[in-house]
């Protein structure tokens, strides 16, 4: 699996005990847009594609590190064991998306058995998701994030590279970003694919 500072995904609305939940639909708005992750100290965040080798580096965030190890569908050890974290099998098409405001609410979404990092939630809220790609060939450019009173509405914009060679696999890619605190609402995702031609 591999994690780059990216992401997010299309129309579904998810209930859950104690969290918040993500839907679909569409008004008008104020732009919360994170997109240069990196240049920005108030937001960290970062995508896993699944089946990728982690990569052959040290992850100092604690945060980080721990959705590089369990920020993926269920899998099963050699000896039979199942072993969960955040999502269960689905559908390969399904959007998904989870709005944590509390430690307990982190404890409650995760099913894996790892000791969970500290988070401030005082100051931040995390959103942890899950979308895919046709193949290979996708990845996930960008999140834009956007208040519309109600509700917030979630753009998942994915890029197609079309010339690539790829498998013909479908693609599973999860994200996680922590936001400056949000209010405790529902979340409409959308999903958008940018065809990219390089030859």
């Amino acid at each position: 699996m591999k994690t780059n500072i990216l992401f997010w995904t299309s129309a579904l609305i998810l209930a859950m005990a104690g969290l918040s939940s993500c839907s679909s639909d569409d008004d008008d708005e104020t732009v919360i847009d994170y997109r240069l992750i990196d240049n920005d100290p108030e937001v960290l965040g970062g995508v896993v594609y699944e089946g990728w080798d982690k990569p052959d580096i040290y992850i100092s965030n604690p945060l980080a590190a721990f959705f590089n190890e369990e920020l993926h569908n269920p899998y099963w050890d050699d000896k039979g064991n199942e072993h969960k974290t955040f999502f269960e099998k689905g559908e390969y098409n399904d959007e998904k998306c989870l709005m944590i405001n509390s430690q307990k609410e982190f404890q409650n979404a995760y099913m894996g058995t790892k000791k969970l990092p500290d988070v401030d939630f005082g100051k931040y809220t995390l959103l942890i998701g899950k979308t895919w790609g046709n193949d290979s060939s996708y990845r996930l450019d960008n999140i834009v994030l956007t208040d519309k009173d109600g509700h917030y509405h979630l753009e998942a914009q994915l890029l197609h590279y079309v010339d690539r060679a790829s498998t013909a696999a479908i693609l599973k890619i999860f994200y996680w970003r922590l936001y400056p605190k949000l209010k405790s609402k529902s979340i409409v995702i959308s999903r958008t694919v940018k065809d990219i031609k390089e030859k």
